[in-house]
């Protein structure tokens, strides 16, 4: 590994940390403007993002026109199903099971990208993910036993898990896809350029919820002036520091770190959230909560390191994924002229690295 690599993970890494904090940090949002309608919310939060994203768009049209309309379409795609589709999802799991219930089970978020990742990458046996995964699956599970021991009944906890379930499902889409998109079309699109265009897809979409926040349930956020002023702060701290600031901390670890690192990273997000609610909630974390966290951590740290010890090359080998040099490749072997070395591993990785 060169002198640049590490300091790239390290960027990569710290980027990460920091997207996962602030996306944490949005859990808060549903409990922070209760009893206001969810779907106000949601609209007023992309609102905010989407006047950024046009802001920056204009004052960046040469970014926009190296884009290209495909590109262009499948980030306003991305905005839609990674922000106004998880956060959606992820707000109503929090109304009906609990802010710490539904931050802890973004948990399940890495456990899904880690999956898809390994599946096309092959960095890792599969054998190798069976204690990381368990490690926060159980996780998960215990926190999600204390969730429902505190609550007189099953359904909201139940309906909280699918709804959560249904989020993760959608976050995964947007970090997989995304890093593959943003990958193929750097240095077309700078990354303000690329965030701007996820937050006026998102922006877009919050549009058509317009009726659900009229029709749902709590009411609206124009009821009193108290009410408005709190609600306007709220929208505008999501917006700038949960949308726009994750999303570009988010696009630098996407350009320095691998699919399958960024998944167990990504479960640092779940910690923050669950850290943030608690704080919030003005109390310590049960039994359930602290050691169910406290696995997430465990899971997230060990396949962080399984799989950056699978891509860290052993002395005579090669990264994961290229090719050793053959020799004889420049029409001359090391046995002499005019003959070529066999390459009896034929480019293959050693059985760890399959």
């Amino acid at each position: 590994m060169t002198g640049r690599a590490p300091r790239t993970y390290v960027v990569g890494l710290l980027a990460a940390l920091m997207a996962t904090a602030l996306w944490g940090f949005t859990f808060l949002g549903p409990a922070a403007v209760a009893p206001v309608n969810v779907y106000y919310l949601v609209v007023g939060r992309y609102a905010v993002f989407g006047a950024m994203s046009l802001a920056v768009l204009a004052a960046r049209r040469g970014g926009l026109r190296r884009l290209g309309p495909r590109n262009l379409l499948l980030a306003l795609h991305l905005g839609v199903v990674g922000y106004i589709g998880f956060y959606l999802l992820l707000s109503l799991s929090a109304q009906a099971g609990g802010g710490v219930l539904a931050s802890t089970l973004t948990g399940l978020i890495p456990l899904l990208v880690t999956l898809a990742s390994n599946a096309t990458e092959k960095v890792l046996p599969w054998r190798r993910l069976v204690l990381p995964v368990a490690a926060i699956s159980a996780g998960l599970l215990l926190v999600n036993g204390g969730a429902s021991h505190g609550r007189t009944g099953e359904g909201d906890v139940t309906t909280g898990v699918v709804l959560g379930f249904l989020a993760c499902v959608a976050w995964s889409y947007f970090v997989v896809v995304n890093r593959i998109v943003l990958n193929r079309v750097r240095p077309a699109a700078g990354n303000a350029t690329w965030t701007a265009c996820i937050g006026l897809g998102a922006f877009g979409a919050s549009l058509f919820l317009l009726p659900l926040a009229r029709s749902g349930d709590g009411p609206s956020p124009f009821a009193d002036a108290g009410t408005l002023q709190s609600f306007l702060l709220w929208c505008v701290a999501l917006a700038v520091l949960g949308s726009w600031c994750a999303t570009w901390f988010w696009n630098i670890a996407s350009k320095r770190l691998p699919a399958t690192v960024m998944g167990p990273v990504i479960g640092m997000e779940a910690v923050f959230g669950a850290a943030f609610n608690l704080v919030w909630e003005g109390r310590a974390p049960t039994f359930h909560e602290l050691w169910g966290g406290l696995l997430v951590i465990a899971g997230v740290l060990l396949g962080s390191y399984l799989f950056n010890r699978a891509n860290t090359p052993h002395e005579g080998q090669p990264p994961a994924g290229e090719q050793p040099p053959v020799a004889g490749a420049t029409g001359r072997s090391a046995e002499g002229p005019g003959t070529h070395a066999p390459a009896r591993s034929g480019g293959r990785l050693p059985p760890d690295r399959r």
